[in-house]
C-alpha cells in the first residue's frame, strides 16, 4: 500500500474511532438539550389559535 492514500495508515483507526465517538457525544448533547427544554415547557398551557376578525 501507498502511505499516502486515504483510509490507510497507522492512524485511520483511530481517526474513525474518534469520528464516531465525536458524533455519538454531539447527538447525546443534542437529544439531552432538547429533552431538557421539552420537560422545561411541557407544563406551559398552549394558546388559542388566532381568529380571523374579517
Amino acid at each position: 500500500m501507498t502511505a499516502g492514500t486515504p483510509m490507510s495508515g497507522r492512524d485511520t483507526a483511530a481517526a474513525f474511532k474518534g469520528l464516531i465517538i465525536g458524533a455519538i457525544c454531539v447527538a447525546v448533547v443534542v437529544v439531552t438539550i432538547t429533552t431538557l427544554t421539552n420537560r422545561k415547557y411541557a407544563s406551559h398551557e398552549a394558546t388559542p389559535a388566532a381568529t380571523e376578525t374579517r
